[in-house]
């Protein structure tokens, strides 16, 4: 599951809608509702994202909420051409350790990046 997946998920569970509900609302298969919802699909387009939030009836801080969850749930990135050698190397070694890594060592490379962050 992604985090637009579990966002989009507690939404619709929060309206008692079930996911065929939720797709007959905006115009799609239910298929795609289940592919969002467990990661297997990426993020909608903006026309879709338009749809759920009217069929959600979503708050402002609720769209906001779904919406930013956009970013962190996209599979393909690419890599900034600015990058050195040494952000390569560390990037090729987390991307052979991702669906492996403990909340510990998470929590430390957040916290790293984040004091990093504070110092520019």
């Amino acid at each position: 599951m992604t985090p637009f997946g579990k966002v989009l998920s507690q939404l619709r569970r929060s309206r008692k809608l079930q996911q065929r509900e939720l797709a007959e609302r905006i115009g799609v298969q239910p298929c795609y509702i289940s592919a969002m919802e467990g990661g297997k699909k990426g993020p909608p387009s903006k026309a879709v994202m338009h749809k759920l939030i009217e069929a959600l009836e979503l708050s402002p801080e609720e769209a906001d909420s779904l919406t930013s969850s956009i970013g962190p749930s996209e599979r393909v990135f690419r890599v900034p051409e600015s990058v050195s050698l040494e952000e390569y190397a560390f990037l090729w070694e987390l991307r052979q350790r991702l669906g492996s890594l403990s909340g510990e060592e998470l929590a430390i490379m957040t916290n790293a990046l984040r004091l990093g962050g504070a110092n520019r």
